[in-house]
This record gives structure tokens, C-alpha cells and sequence, in this order.
């Protein structure tokens, strides 16, 4: 057995008693190569497999607090001990006899490899027996190695106790991240997990707690499959979401053009299908919507600025987050700054190619002028391209307000309301 980590805590005393371990040691010396270990394990492997393969709470994918949890060393535990809970897998498919068939064929091959990820278990809370415990890892490899022909009843464990179940969970799903073939866990599977820790009060049923936990289980995964895997469980969850993304493709639900359509009551996006007749249709209508993740966007400026030559019209570009941000006022702030970037750039150039229209006699003084010269010199009535505002994406319910969203509409840097008038200022416009 290896030195316990953390014993004040005391989450798990049964498992770290000495009578526990001689019940364990006792059924262990009952066990030989011709019935219970045909792999020959000893407790000589206890330490000697600590270097290869470490316990989970020394690697880099460990993000449980320290005192959130108790390490009670690892142990060599006959099957009589150990309880699996089908239900509880993190996998849907508890069961995969494929997998299981090529864990079978590597025992028969390599028998116990000692570098292989050692299966974590915690004391077994359903039993009056102090010595059982239930695995947390390991599922497929006991139903493998009760597949061989001589079955394999003894093995490593590396025991913990937890401060919660919501952190027992954690540990489950990040022992599956790091040996012997493994089966990776799913998108569904990751939202199966969320969406039962939920259904058993082990998280709260809001986004904060389902962005944490989805964070802290599947944190091998890219941060677009977590994202992916937080809008399905806030889905199967019936979870409003307190921070709103858009989808920039097609007009179904949580599309930029259902809301610009169904929400603001504006006319579609951009100008396909609408420019028959010198774009008469487009030029009734009096302006182009554009939506912008960022201020300096290129298709709102440069098709923008092409269409609102051409047609004499202004575009209006509304401001979005493509991503969930922790200071929502602050990014519009940068946003703001992206826009009013690239519209000085759009004078400069401007004044750059007008340049060859000017006559020598007041060649010296237009060149003279400063950018801010330029840009104070703008009419902003006139400018083609302007901010209308940004969507609302800070969406949780207000308990002050019937529990509307606290973002309603399209609304300004803070969140605040605002009206789209499409004769109306841009947002960047110095108020007078």
C-alpha cells in the first residue's frame, strides 16, 4: 500500500482502517496463478508501478481542488470487494462487447501491464461492509478480465474519497482522459453525464454550473466540443441559458437572422435575391443589415461600403459575440474601438485617392491636415457605414423585472435597450 495524501480530512476513514486492509490482504493470499491471479499480482507492483503510471491526482489532467478530495494509497483488491454500477458509467453503451473483446485479447497477450492507468474507486456508500468499495474506473477491464479463461480477480486500485458527489463525478469522467486500449468517451456521452448530474441534484440546473461542470469532466476535449456539448445539455436540461451565442448559418432557432427577422421586426440580412431592377427592392427598403463579430469585420466594410456606393444607401452593422466572453462591456468597448479603427483607415483612404482631384494651389494645405483633421472633418450623417448596437447576450432572468431577460432588444455597450432608427445616429457618435 502507498502513503495517504490528505488523512485530516477524513472524507473516506473505512478504507484507510488496518482491518480493512487485512480483510483485503487476507482474500488476496487465497488467490493463485490457477484460480483468482494468473497475472501473478503481489504487492511488490504497488510501489512499483507508482512511477509509471502515477495516481490521477499527480497528473496535469487533475483539476480537483486539493481539498475537495482524499487519496487513501493504492491497494490490491479482490472482485468480492469491488462493486460497478452499470448505471452510473459515464458512457451510454455501459457495456461495449467490441472494446471488451480487444481488452481480452491485450490481458491474454501482455497480461498486467504496469504502466497501464491504475482504476480509481471510492468507498462504497451503499454498503453496511466497510470494506467494499465501488469502482469509479476500470468497468471494462473487470468484465474483461472475467472473460479469460483462468479470470483475473485481483487487481489495482487507487482509492479516494471525495467532499461531494458532484466531485466524484469530475474524477470518473477525467480517469477516461488518460495505457491499455481505451474507449474514448462521446459528445453524448459527456452530455449524458451533465444531463444525470442534474436529474440527481449534483449540479444546479443553470448554465453556470453546466459550463463548470462540462469544463472541468471534458477538459480533453477543443473548446468548440464543449461548447457544442453545453447548448445540447442546456437543451435536454430545459436550461435558459444566461449567456446567449447566435448561429451565423440559416434562420432556425438561436440564428442571427431569426432574431433580426422575428425579434427586432427588421428586414432580412445582407441583399441576396433582392437586387433585380437596380436593386430597387433593396433601395425602398433604404439600408443593408449586416451582423459583425468584430468592428473591423470585412464583409460589412468592404461589401458594405461596395453596396452603399453603388445604391445610396448606409449599411448598419449590429455587434455580436461568436463566443461566450466573462466581460461582455468590455468587448463591445473593443469592438467600438475595431469600428472606429477601420473607419479611419476608410478615410484615409479616401483621402488619399481624392487627393489626385486636388489643385496645386491647395496641394499644400490638403496635405497639411492631421487624420484627426480627417476624421473630425467626417459628416457623420453621411458616412456609409454605422454601429446600430449590439444583440443582447446577457440573457439571464431578472427577478426585479418578472423575470424578463436582463438584455431585451438591440442594446448599447452596458446592455441597455436601445431603438434602431435606420435615420438615426451611429452608436459611435459623440453625443452632443
Amino acid at each position: 500500500m502507498t502513503v495517504s495524501k490528505n488523512r485530516a480530512k477524513g472524507f473516506g476513514s473505512s478504507v484507510s482502517d488496518v482491518e480493512t486492509h487485512m480483510e483485503w490482504r487476507l482474500k488476496a493470499a487465497t488467490c493463485t496463478n490457477l484460480e483468482g491471479n494468473p497475472f501473478d499480482l503481489d504487492e511488490s507492483l504497488l510501489e512499483e508501478t507508482i512511477e509509471l503510471s502515477p495516481p490521477l491526482h499527480e497528473l496535469d489532467e487533475w483539476s480537483i481542488p486539493e481539498e475537495e478530495y482524499e487519496y487513501h494509497g493504492r491497494h490490491l483488491i479482490h472482485d468480492d470487494f469491488v462493486r460497478y454500477a452499470p448505471h452510473e458509467q459515464p458512457r451510454r453503451n455501459s457495456n461495449e462487447p467490441d472494446h471488451v473483446n480487444k481488452l481480452v485479447n491485450d490481458f491474454q497477450v501482455n497480461k498486467f501491464r504496469k504502466n497501464e492507468n491504475i482504476p480509481i474507486a471510492v468507498p462504497d456508500q451503499e454498503s453496511l461492509d466497510a470494506t467494499d468499495i465501488k469502482g469509479l474506473s476500470g468497468y471494462h477491464r473487470k468484465a474483461a478480465r472475467n472473460n479469460l479463461p483462468i479470470k483475473q480477480k485481483l487487481y489495482l486500485y487507487d482509492l479516494y474519497s471525495f467532499s461531494s458527489p458532484k466531485w466524484e463525478r469530475v474524477a470518473r469522467n477525467v480517469s477516461n482522459h488518460t495505457g491499455a486500449p481505451q474507449l474514448s468517451q462521446t459528445k453524448g456521452d459527456y452530455v449524458s453525464e451533465v444531463v444525470t448530474a442534474v436529474r440527481d441534484n449534483i449540479i444546479e440546473g443553470n448554465s453556470d454550473s453546466i459550463d463548470e461542470f462540462v469544463d472541468l469532466i471534458a477538459a480533453d476535449r477543443t473548446s468548440h466540443t464543449r461548447k457544442d456539448i453545453k447548448k445540447t445539455a442546456y437543451k435536454n436540461c430545459d436550461i435558459y441559458p444566461n449567456f446567449t451565442t447566435y448561429n451565423s448559418q440559416g434562420n432556425g432557432v438561436g440564428s442571427i437572422q431569426r432574431f433580426i427577422s422575428n425579434d427586432l421586426k427588421l428586414p432580412k440580412m445582407g441583399f441576396e435575391g433582392r437586387t433585380k431592377n437596380n436593386a430597387a427592392e433593396i433601395k425602398k427598403q433604404g439600408y443593408i443589415i449586416y451582423a459583425a463579430n468584430c468592428g473591423d469585420v470585412l464583409r460589412g466594410w468592404g461589401s458594405g461600403i461596395n453596396k452603399a456606393m453603388r445604391w445610396e444607401i448606409p449599411i448598419w452593422l449590429f455587434g455580436y459575440s461568436s463566443d461566450r466572453v466573462d466581460d461582455l462591456p468590455a468587448w463591445r468597448e473593443e469592438f467600438i474601438e475595431e469600428f472606429l479603427a477601420y473607419k479611419q483607415t476608410m478615410i484615409q483612404f479616401a483621402y488619399q485617392t481624392a487627393k489626385a482631384w486636388v489643385g496645386d494651389d491647395c496641394l499644400n494645405d490638403y496635405n497639411s491636415l492631421s487624420l484627426d483633421d480627417l476624421v473630425d472633418s467626417v459628416d457623420e450623417d453621411l458616412f456609409p457605414v454605422k454601429l446600430a448596437g449590439f444583440f443582447p447576450q446577457h440573457t439571464s432572468r431578472n427577478a426585479k423585472d418578472g423575470g424578463r431577460p436582463t438584455e431585451r432588444g438591440l442594446v448599447d455597450i452596458q446592455g441597455n435597450t436601445i431603438k434602431f432608427d435606420p435615420k438615426g445616429d451611429c452608436l459611435t457618435k459623440p453625443q452632443s
